[in-house]
């Protein structure tokens, strides 16, 4: 997992799709300023994966509380 800006993610954007590609890397692209959201870059079999996974209700989402509390259990 990467790492990267929008300006490193538009200098060498063919360097990180080959690495989404070749090497199934994640690329989490960081949108700084006014609020604006982060991004992710997935290869296309994993967004299908996340795809049929969520479709057939196994995704479970937890908040970092509510992880805390079970390791405190």
């Amino acid at each position: 997992m990467q790492a990267i800006s929008v300006s490193e993610a538009k200098q060498n954007f063919e360097k990180y799709c080959e690495d989404v590609i070749e090497k199934s890397d994640v690329i989490i692209v960081s949108r700084s300023g006014n609020g604006k959201e982060n991004m992710v870059w997935i290869n296309l079999s994993t967004y299908n994966e996340l795809q049929k996974t969520k479709e057939e209700g196994k995704i479970v989402i937890k908040t970092v509380k509510k992880s805390e509390d079970m390791e405190d259990e």
